[in-house]
């Protein structure tokens, strides 16, 4: 499924507390489409590097969902392609490869993972981080969706100094009690 994308700046930065969103009637929103990112051949280029990754997985995943808030239905934000790690980016660009190939049929992510859906009314988004290590974080996502309970984690890896999402998973992971990102980006229905 084709998407068009919104660029979503300062994702890295804290956005505070959640702000009540206005309330809209839900209308069928394309998922956004992963964006390129530039490759930083053998870690030379150091500021490509660095534009990589974030230094905070938390206060990431609390202004990614703050920009769905404020930016209602009519705003997609874009899948932060430069926050990846390197696992998760050569999955979506296979992933991408196909659909290219494949306009005719609908991939395994006709849906927004961050939001579980085509479409949104967010309620409040309350972000739990829990740490696995000193290289591993789980941010834990709690909110409605049109009154609908989700929940979904965020995996991240760190590399260096900085921080990298390495996979996604929604309720227990696989069948019809939920989904993993890195699952359904291996996915090629025919």
């Amino acid at each position: 499924m084709k998407k068009s994308v919104l660029a979503l700046a300062a994702l890295s930065a804290c956005s505070g507390a959640a702000t009540t969103a206005q309330k809209q009637e839900p209308t069928a929103v394309a998922a956004p489409r992963p964006a390129a990112v530039p490759a930083a051949p053998g870690q030379a280029n150091a500021a490509a590097a660095a534009a990589r990754g974030v230094e905070d997985p938390h206060a990431f995943v609390q202004s990614t969902y703050e920009a769905y808030r404020r930016g209602g239905t009519e705003s997609v934000p874009e899948w932060p392609a430069f926050a990846y790690s390197d696992r998760l980016k050569a999955l979506f660009d296979a992933y991408d490869a196909w659909t290219a190939q494949h306009d005719d049929l609908v991939g395994s992510l006709d849906f927004d993972w961050w939001i579980n859906a085509q479409d949104w009314e967010l309620g409040p988004v309350a972000v739990t981080e829990e740490a696995q290590g000193p290289d591993r974080r789980t941010e834990r996502a709690r909110f409605t969706n049109g009154g609908r309970p989700e929940e979904i984690r965020f995996l991240f890896t760190r590399s260096g100094n900085r921080w990298f999402l390495d996979d996604v998973v929604e309720g227990t992971g696989s069948g019809d009690g939920g989904w993993t990102l890195s699952q359904l980006l291996r996915e090629r229905p025919e």
